[in-house]
């Protein structure tokens, strides 16, 4: 189960980065996206983004920013220093340093835990089919 090729649709800790809008808003470059992920960042961390700053292509990815994949993301450190693709791959999960950034019961760690029964392929291509897509960003 080590990585062979990091999958940037989906974080180490189990986040379906494909479904996020501040992923979304790189791989479809969609201005609509780009101004609800600026606006919902400055309501939560009221920071003024300038729109070609927004986006976010995975912890995997090259983009690592206070508002989107952190390189400081002790998860993410865990994973890469034991060359995993995420925490399915660990026989530690659900460990001390998980359980500081998510619930035991979060859509995370519900999306590692089905990741280590169907394998990162078949997760995969049965979130697409299902067409996943999460809620406009600041609405609830």
């Amino acid at each position: 189960m080590y990585m062979t090729e990091r999958r940037k649709e989906v974080g180490a800790c189990g986040n379906n980065c494909a479904a996020c809008l501040d992923y979304r808003v790189l791989t479809e470059d969609r201005d609509d996206l780009r101004r609800q992920v600026a606006s919902a960042i400055k309501r939560e961390m009221n920071l003024d983004i300038p729109l070609d700053q927004v986006g976010c292509d995975g912890c995997w990815g090259g983009i690592h920013t206070a508002w989107a994949a952190s390189l400081d993301c002790k998860i993410r450190q865990c994973v890469e220093a034991r060359n995993y693709t995420t925490c399915a791959d660990c026989p530690d999960f659900t460990c001390a340093t998980y359980l500081k950034q998510f619930l035991e019961n979060s859509d995370q760690a519900k999306n590692i835990n089905a990741i280590k029964q169907v394998g990162m392929d078949k997760w995969i291509a049965q979130q697409a089919a299902s067409g996943y897509r999460p809620p406009a960003a600041g609405s609830a």
